[in-house]
């Protein structure tokens, strides 16, 4: 008894000398590590290499000075150099397969394969059930002797180590053969039972160069075949992730069937993400509606039911969104703010479904219980432009009896015009101008002030057109007023011309705005409108390479001819940028 306590004593004496001296050595290890990088960084290899050799004869299982040592002889051309560090450290740590992985690499680097080969079954006989040194061994190889060899040593490692073993790397090595197929069936393996290693196959997919589609079709339909709800559940997320269309909606409620409380809301919610930034949106309209019909709150369902408006509205299904938009409505207390917001939105949905007389009491509700509202004037304006669509002027211009505000003086003006009645209607868009975004308001003044110009027969046709135009009637509009133009007088001829060319480029029109500007040049070529159409026709002639000679000979007339014109220097930049 008494000799065990006495031994018990002297390690209690003896351990704190023992943990200092280690401590002592790793400071000294640290230290010397950060000199050999400092050098290192001065481009003084030779002394870095002095420190790390220092240590490792001293320390020959220190990985960090051996990594360190690896990339000082790679700088002077010379890791043929490492190895007898690497064999010293491996008859200390023959496990190690960060080390023997390095090994094989320096081999393979100086050429020396058959020493590939022998290392590579030494470490195999060392670890023959270790799966990282299969595949370690496996990437070597692929480095050394191609993918082929690879694959035959992967599959070596499967018939070891048990089915399904090595999928990943399996697929790898067919992928870089171009068995993409086949490497799509390894990686629906290598997703695992508990489909955790799902966003590494969908990675790897996406990579693909080649039938990339076909191989996300196989990864997923292998996946949703399983009878595991977790391999279900991971097909599901390849399916979004890889955007199959065809499949992905069925797979995602499928997987949610098999899901319950917790873990069916965080898929969901994670489900309704993924689809909105896809554009998977039925996805995730339908995500979402699931989500809110197990809410358990108002303010709850309100998120969900917004994500649903959302969602429906980017796949153009306003009555899917209306629904949800009149539930976030209802979940706002009477009178407040977000109630006044949301039955805002309710009613610009409805303009698409509506008929006349259920718009109209919609909006006088609205006012009623929001008489200041801000938004009475938009509200207004929209509803009359709906009304004036179908052909009821006079119920058009009822709803804006009473309104106030830019954008009902804007409609207002267009309704008066179109009774032919130009001198209110042009007052009342120069009225307008003053409240709307810089943008509408250019293009609002150049109209009215154009009007205001014209003879009274030029003036008829020009607010017919921007009648039609303003009702979305872009190339109805535009091809009037070209047509017009052979009726006009030299004077009115060229800016009806220039105003037909700016509605076809509001409709989108622009291969009929390009042939416009160009017969403004042509045939009216000293009129002051003709240098912003040469500018505006070159720009988009030098949208396609062969369009570009043109552009520069357009510019190059436009700033010879008109040297004082205002956007001669616009057209000089674009000049020299096309001239490089």
């Amino acid at each position: 008894m008494s000799r065990v306590f006495f031994l018990a004593l002297l390690m209690m004496v003896l351990e704190p000398g023992m943990a200092n001296a280690q401590l002592r050595m790793s400071t000294s290890d640290a230290q010397r590590l950060r000199a050999a990088s400092a050098l290192e960084s001065r481009g003084d290899y030779q002394g870095a290499e002095e420190i790390l050799l220092e240590l490792l004869h001293e320390r020959p299982d220190s990985d960090g000075g051996l990594f360190a040592l690896e990339r000082i002889l790679r700088h002077q051309g010379e890791i043929i150099r490492i190895l007898g560090s690497i064999d010293s450290f491996l008859e200390r740590e023959p496990e190690s397969s960060g080390v023997r992985f390095l090994k094989l690499r320096v081999l393979t680097d100086v050429d020396s394969l058959q020493a590939v080969r022998r290392e590579a079954e030494v470490w195999l006989d060392t670890q023959p059930e270790d799966r990282v040194a299969y595949r370690e061994v496996g990437r070597a190889y692929e480095r050394a002797f191609g993918a082929a060899e690879a694959l035959r040593l992967l599959r070596r490692g499967r018939g070891a180590l048990g089915p399904n073993s090595l999928a990943m790397e399996i697929g790898d090595m067919l992928a870089a053969m171009d068995d993409q197929l086949g490497a799509a069936e390894e990686w629906a393996l290598a997703v695992g039972d508990d489909g955790s290693q799902i966003s590494t196959v969908v990675r790897r997919v996406q990579a693909l160069t080649k039938e990339s589609e076909e191989a996300a079709k196989r990864v997923v339909e292998r996946l949703a075949a399983s009878v595991m709800p977790a391999r279900r559940k991971a097909a599901a997320r390849a399916a979004l992730d890889l955007n199959i269309r065809s499949l992905v909606f069925g797979l995602v409620r499928d997987a949610a069937n098999d899901l319950e409380g917790r873990e069916r809301s965080a898929f969901l919610s994670d489900a309704a993400r993924r689809a909105r930034d896809r554009g998977l949106n039925e996805v995730a309209s339908w995500a979402y509606d699931q989500l809110g019909a197990g809410a358990s709150t108002l303010a709850e369902r309100r998120q969900f039911d917004q994500g649903i408006v959302d969602a429906a509205l980017a796949v153009g299904d306003t009555v899917g969104a209306l629904e949800a938009q009149i539930r976030v409505a209802g979940s706002f207390s009477a009178g407040s703010v977000d109630r006044r917001r949301a039955m805002a939105q309710v009613i610009r949905l409805e303009t698409v479904r509506s008929g006349p007389s259920d718009l109209r009491s919609m909006l006088r509700d609205f006012i009623e219980a929001f008489p200041n509202a801000p938004e009475v004037d938009e509200l207004a304006a929209t509803v009359a432009a709906v009304l004036q669509s179908l052909g009821d002027a006079s119920g058009a211009s009822a709803v804006l009896d009473g309104v106030e505000g830019p954008r009902s003086s804007l409609e207002r003006g267009y309704l008066l015009l179109a009774e032919g009645d130009l001198e209110e209607g042009r007052s009342a868009l120069l009225l307008a101008h003053t409240g709307l975004p810089a943008a509408d308001a250019t293009a609002v003044i150049q109209f009215a002030s154009l009007l205001g110009r014209l003879s009274s027969a030029a003036a008829s046709v020009l607010a017919d057109a921007g009648v039609k135009a303003h009702r979305g009637q872009y190339l109805e509009a535009a091809l009037g007023l070209s047509d017009s133009v052979a009726g006009l007088d030299l004077e009115e001829a060229p800016p009806v011309l220039a105003e037909a060319a700016r509605i076809a480029v509001e409709g989108e029109e622009r291969e009929l705005a390009a042939d416009l500007r160009s017969r403004l040049i042509q045939e009216y070529p000293n009129a002051s409108e003709t240098a912003e159409a040469a500018l505006a026709l070159a720009r988009y002639r030098a949208q396609r390479p062969q369009g570009v000679e043109e552009a520069i000979r357009l510019l190059e007339e436009l700033i010879t001819k008109r040297p004082n014109a205002a956007i001669v220097p616009d057209a000089r930049i674009e000049l020299q940028r096309l001239q490089g």
